[in-house]
């Protein structure tokens, strides 16, 4: 026989909450009635639980939408300064700390080029990276969710420890040694897998616009599952479905820029050859050139001959990866990360080289690129933490 588990009256009115809540959120400005409507809730319980989050300072209410002929209704938002989480991106570049409100607004950035440093010195400084921008914006200590910290390198299971970033010569490093510094939770991830958690969330949040047509497209977890690549330094990937992301047996699942794509190829940063990534990373259009990628791609356009047959190359690397991820997956491909916002005049190109390559018929609509900004990606980590305050509302 099997049991059922009771669902009760107080679990009810949670999760009523909760689907008002996520709706008010992904929806950035909605009414009462269409709240009612798009739950199939009646009024009275929508003014109970609107009345709950108002004195929770979970929600606003900001004007009136334009009259339909009667009433106007009023306009109800998400409070952005309810909650905040930081974000703390980690690269051979430099460090980059960020304010992210619960709308998930960027409400500020601060930059250094200071190089990684396995030195207490390098954690202290992190650490007072954050408390300045928490200071700076008189943010309430209780109102931080959490510091989110990515860093584009393989984490061992626990998510403690970094075992290998290549692009910054790093290896089996703790990262509490920055952590340890910073009085709020912390949690460490893949730079890749951040930005793919940053393009699920600003996604949902802009994937219908206007009224809301549908519970299903703002209110659920519900989405068909992708994989990201990230072209930067270094290429890494994910794969996400319902909210969750695939991490595999050993915590490297989605490290697709060290899958073999010439056998005895191209050194790669990890040590061995024919790496994805040693055929499609920035370098290969920027560090190897010795110009920047902004450099490479004003040329391209200019008609340089030479960058030219170059860039045919990587084409060709790029959407032989592609496809490949593709034929094993059968699931929607997002290409992100510094290059590929310079490749997005190139989409007929790529799309045109993804079929011609595809063993079956396609028309190459599974693939599509980022829409998050760069600061949007690198806060993926941070927006975990607000990810789970939502749900937990």
């Amino acid at each position: 026989m099997v049991m059922v588990e009771k669902i009760t009256t107080t679990d009810v009115k949670r999760l009523n909450k909760n689907r008002i809540f996520r709706l008010i959120h992904y929806a950035d400005k909605i009414s009462r009635q269409e709240i009612a409507d798009v739950l199939q809730l009646s009024l009275p319980t929508v003014n109970q639980n609107l009345k709950v989050l108002t004195g929770q300072d979970l929600i606003i209410f900001s004007g009136n939408f334009e009259s339909t002929g009667g009433r106007k209704a009023q306009v109800i938002s998400v409070n952005g300064d309810a909650r905040y989480a930081v974000s703390v991106n980690i690269s051979d570049s430099g460090i980059r700390v960020s304010l992210v409100n619960l709308k998930g607004e960027i409400v500020c950035s601060v930059k250094s080029t200071t190089a990684f440093s396995t030195d207490d010195s390098y954690g202290k400084m992190v650490a007072a990276f954050v408390a300045d921008v928490i200071k700076r914006y008189h943010i309430v200590e209780s109102s931080v969710c959490g510091v989110g910290i990515t860093v584009p390198g393989i984490f061992d299971v626990a998510n403690e420890m970094i075992v290998s970033a290549p692009t910054m010569s790093v290896r089996n490093y703790p990262i509490e040694r920055i952590t340890r510094f910073i009085p709020y939770p912390c949690r460490a991830m893949n730079d890749a897998r951040a930005n793919a958690y940053a393009e699920f969330w600003y996604d949902r949040k802009t994937g219908g616009g206007g009224v809301v047509a549908d519970e299903k497209n703002y209110c659920s977890t519900s989405q068909d599952g992708k994989i990201y690549i990230m072209l930067n330094t270094g290429v890494g990937g994910c794969y996400i479905d319902n909210e969750q992301i695939r991490t595999g047996r050993n915590n490297r699942y989605g490290e697709f820029g060290h899958m073999t794509l010439h056998p005895n190829g191209c050194k790669c940063l990890c040590g061995k050859n024919g790496c994805f990534e040693a055929y499609v990373s920035s370098r290969k259009l920027s560090v190897d050139l010795d110009v920047s990628l902004e450099e490479f791609f004003c040329q391209l356009k200019g008609g340089n001959e030479q960058y030219a047959v170059i860039f045919d190359k990587y084409l060709d690397d790029l959407t032989t990866g592609i496809n490949n991820l593709y034929i094993m997956s059968d699931a929607s491909i997002v290409l992100g990360g510094p290059v590929a916002r310079h490749l997005v005049p190139y989409k007929d190109r790529i799309i045109d080289l993804l079929v011609k390559k595809y063993a079956f018929d396609t028309d190459a609509s599974y693939f599509s690129f980022a829409n998050c900004t760069s600061e949007q990606s690198d806060a993926g980590a941070a927006l975990t933490f607000l990810g789970d305050f939502i749900r937990n509302i």
